[in-house]
């Protein structure tokens, strides 16, 4: 007997029966009668060859069989849901306008690719991406998600950590072979650099950890900023400069060798995540399914700089 000859509905009432522990219990919650569970668990039976319960007047237990056969039908069961409900979403229309703000690195180049395959999915649901480096009210100014490097102080917000990341210092393998390797952090003080500075703050100062342990602070000589990341990126990349950068930033440039990590021993301070931010716990199922998406397609290795 193969598996196209083998009845899964009677499965179905023999899981029942396990579960409800009586046939009796398994007839009410069937809504049926007993003597049609009986007749249904005697087919099985039969199909198998083999019994399933060891019956007694007081008692009802599984055979070794039964076991397994219970074992198997509960994922043949598991299976079949996931197919119901599959079908069921498929045909569920995700329509209406849906409103999100990120920071501009991000948007461009992380969450529109996502945000584009959702739409050419779903062509009755519009998505709007307005991308702003400034702290945004999203309840004022009516956003449905934020996607930002902060972790939103509004008790009136909901925050879920998308992934961590850290921070490294990074230049090209041409600005090494000019300016030769640091070895360690006062080395920096004369090699040119391009930061990151936006409303008075900058990350020319830093934390870091000593050899043993103990956290210190770092002053970097840079005397060119801009508020710009994606500008920060190609000026080193150019190979004149080296940047101190979120390590999701540059984690392709590291990777293909483009860029390569300068002073590796040293780990510095950070704590640092990306947050999807909503304003309810009540999410429509349009919110819930591009939260899933970016769940799904974005994350950093940030031990991978520190192997």
């Amino acid at each position: 007997m193969n598996l196209s000859q083998l009845d899964l509905k009677l499965l179905m009432v023999f899981v029942d029966v396990v579960e409800a522990r009586s046939f009796t219990a398994a007839a009410q919650l069937r809504e049926s009668d007993v003597g049609y569970i009986s007749r249904q668990i005697k087919r099985l039976e039969k199909e198998l060859g083999s019994v399933l319960f060891n019956r007694s007047t007081r008692s009802l237990s599984l055979t070794n069989l039964g076991n397994r056969t219970y074992q198997d039908a509960c994922k043949i069961r598991n299976i079949s849901n996931r197919i119901v409900e599959s079908a069921r979403s498929e045909k569920e229309v995700i329509q209406g306008l849906v409103r999100i703000t990120s920071g501009a690195f991000l948007g461009r180049n992380y969450i529109f690719s996502v945000l584009e395959r959702v739409s050419n999915r779903h062509p009755a649901l519009t998505i709007e991406l307005e991308l702003d480096e400034d702290k945004v009210d999203i309840i004022k100014k009516r956003f449905d998600l934020s996607v930002r490097v902060w972790k939103p102080k509004d008790t009136n917000l909901v925050a879920q950590k998308l992934c961590n990341f850290g921070f490294l210092l990074a230049a090209t393998p041409e600005f090494i072979r000019e300016h030769g390797t640091p070895r360690s952090l006062s080395d920096l003080d004369s090699l040119p650099s391009v930061l990151y500075a936006r409303n008075e703050h900058s990350n020319k100062q830093f934390s870091f950890y000593d050899e043993q342990g103990v956290i210190r602070t770092y002053h970097l000589s840079s005397n060119l900023l801009v508020s710009d990341a994606e500008l920060i990126v190609r000026t080193v990349l150019g190979g004149k400069r080296y940047g101190l950068f979120p390590s999701f930033m540059v984690e392709n440039e590291l990777k293909s060798g483009k860029l390569v990590q300068l002073l590796p021993q040293i780990k510095l301070v950070s704590d640092e995540g990306i947050y999807l931010v909503y304003p309810t716990k009540s999410k429509t199922k349009a919110i819930e399914m591009i939260i899933d998406e970016l769940k799904r397609e974005i994350s950093f290795n940030w031990d991978f700089y520190f192997e």
